[in-house]
């Protein structure tokens, strides 16, 4: 039976438009999967597309005057932040979207993202215009992307802990053959061994860190903490560690901290008598931020400027200078050496304007 007072049924007859403008408007958006809407003052629906039958089986009735709103498909968990993205919008006439569930007819829950602006009337906001998007297949992608990454990590695991165990097997070998034996070239023979099988090691430790690499979803970090942190992780009370004058907030990977963990521990290792490390920051008129991490160490020849960033480069595993650009490369971030040989290293990091905030 068909009711055409109930807001939620499919409805018995179109607007009809009242200008080619109109027509036009209707007719596009009837030619697109995704849901169009329009809403009056109160959020109640105007129009919508056929797309919105075939997807949450809704429908308006402009006679009917109880029509349904934004908020009879909107899951009721995600009512009250959706009722405040709406508000934001009639109040600051800006668009925007928002991520929130919708229910289908049939009581599926549909993950969705509503895109909408302010409709300006001649004095007033006369309502609310937009797009909303299923996102229902990029949902279960992630959701089994996610899935395939936990197993995968799961099995690099123990495949890493049953080789680790075997190198720490090897290792003690080594020893009990250097101290079993007076022959020199015996000994220097197991100390070579000893060096190699300790560099596969270093290396197998190295992928523990590195297929943590974006797996998790970048965020927001304090510039600030993120050096305390890592100050604190080396070590070194010796070395004087100087914040930057201004903090910031950078959008990155959840490892950001450990870019400064080894930038201090390279130049632990490689600077030479470093006493002060600096972190600075500027910006620069493109918006963009940039970093500075100097050491009042050795520096680094020109002709290594480069190389140091490659993987396997280096005096020990090779691995710290690449795995800072792989980390700060999931977001956008990039880093190279600007410094003078005698006078220590500059590594500046570039933080493009819309990866970055002041704090608060």
């Amino acid at each position: 039976m068909q009711n055409n007072h109930n807001p939620l049924h499919p409805p018995t007859h179109k607007r009809k438009p009242d200008t080619n403008c109109d027509t036009r408007f209707e007719d596009l958006a009837e030619l697109l999967p995704q849901i169009v809407f329009e809403l009056d003052e109160d959020l109640r629906f105007t129009f919508f597309n056929w797309s919105a039958i075939d997807i949450i089986g809704h429908a308006y009735d402009e006679q009917a005057e109880d029509r349904a709103g934004i908020f009879d498909i909107v899951c009721e968990p995600d009512r009250e932040k959706v009722r405040s993205f709406f508000t934001r919008i009639q109040q600051d006439v800006t668009s925007g979207h928002i991520e929130c569930c919708i229910t289908a007819h049939d009581g599926r829950k549909i993950p969705a993202i509503i895109y909408a602006s302010p409709i300006i009337g001649e004095k007033r906001i006369a309502g609310v215009h937009g797009v909303i998007v299923d996102i229902s297949e990029q949902a279960r992608l992630e959701k089994a992307l996610a899935l395939t990454n936990q197993k995968l990590n799961m099995m690099n695991s123990v495949t890493r802990h049953d080789v680790l165990n075997s190198i720490t097997g090897v290792l003690g070998l080594c020893d009990m053959l250097a101290a079993t034996t007076t022959d020199r070239d015996a000994k220097e023979l197991a100390a070579g061994i000893r060096d190699q099988v300790v560099r596969i090691k270093d290396q197998i430790l190295f992928t523990k860190d590195y297929q943590s690499v974006g797996v998790k979803a970048p965020q927001w970090q304090g510039l600030c903490q993120c050096v305390r942190d890592a100050a604190a992780a080396v070590g070194r009370e010796s070395i004087h560690i100087h914040l930057p004058a201004n903090d910031a907030r950078i959008y990155a990977d959840p490892l950001f901290g450990r870019v400064f963990y080894n930038l201090i521990d390279n130049s632990i290792r490689h600077g030479g008598p470093v006493r002060n490390i600096a972190v600075e920051t500027e910006t620069v008129p493109d918006g963009s931020l940039i970093i500075r991490y100097r050491d009042d160490g050795c520096g680094i020849p020109p002709h290594e400027k480069q190389k140091i960033f490659e993987q396997g480069y280096g005096k020990n595993t090779g691995f710290g200078l690449f795995f800072i650009r792989e980390v700060l490369a999931i977001t956008g971030l990039a880093i190279r050496e600007t410094g003078e040989v005698g006078k220590g290293v500059v590594f500046e990091i570039t933080v493009p304007k819309e990866t970055w905030r002041v704090p608060g």
